[in-house]
């Protein structure tokens, strides 16, 4: 299985191609069209949890913030090719993963290989709670991880120290050591920066390996926008 990225980098689109046989796993509503003998199940769920595991598996998924469910697409008897999209309009990196383990923005997850492993309740994801509402999963295993950002994809190989601000992130290796704080912060919470800065709260990382950030803020966006809604009405 390969994944093929068109239309970028605002409006793009994940391609997987796939052998007879083979599957790719999709956030789901991702899909846009597909192949007529591909197949679809929606799972909860690993393959072998059975009904009552991939339930608590979904459950506990649909806490830590994630879509209940995923899709798994199969190319059945012939090879066919699946296409998916992202809700928000932006680019689409595709990441080859063989050694090491990559976090990722939960909204980011596009789609991957079945060889990749998912998991959101990994130890560190609880440091992203607070952060504009992050959920980070980790992703280990063989294979493609495609993911998807709000404007465009900026992939920085980091050496030493770097800081982004939360909203901003959307990938990075886990070679990289990282800590939640306040922008303008040295150890402690800053007020001044953090209500009239106009910035919330900025991720450090330390050390070596690669970090995607979205050109974007999917917050910042929402509450310009809510900003120009009506008010409800009683």
């Amino acid at each position: 299985m390969h994944i093929e990225v068109q239309h970028a980098p605002a409006y793009a689109i994940a391609i997987a191609h796939l052998d007879a046989g083979e599957s790719v796993v999709a956030e789901g509503g991702a899909m846009v069209s597909m192949d007529s003998h591909m197949k679809l199940s929606t799972s909860a769920g690993g393959e072998g949890d059975g009904v009552l595991g991939g339930l608590m598996k979904g459950l506990k998924r649909m806490v830590a913030g994630e879509s209940f469910f995923q899709n798994r697409f199969v190319a059945e008897g012939a090879a066919g090719h699946i296409t998916f999209a992202p809700t928000l309009q932006g680019d689409i990196a595709v990441h080859e993963l063989s050694q090491g383990t990559l976090i990722i923005q939960s909204s980011s997850f596009l789609c991957s290989g079945t060889g990749i492993e998912l998991d959101a309740r990994w130890g560190g994801a609880r440091s992203f709670f607070g952060g504009e509402g992050l959920i980070m999963l980790k992703a280990t295993g063989t294979g493609p991880v495609a993911f998807n950002s709000f404007g465009g994809i900026k992939e920085i190989p980091v050496v030493g120290d770097f800081v982004v601000d939360t909203g901003h992130i959307v990938a990075f290796e886990d070679s990289l050591e990282f800590n939640i704080d306040s922008f303008g912060s040295s150890g402690g919470f800053n007020l001044k920066s953090f209500f009239l800065g106009g910035e919330g709260l900025v991720c450090h990382f330390k050390g070596s390996g690669r970090l995607w950030i979205q050109t974007r803020n999917t917050q910042g966006f929402g509450t310009l926008l809510g900003r120009q809604l009506p008010p409800r009405q009683s």
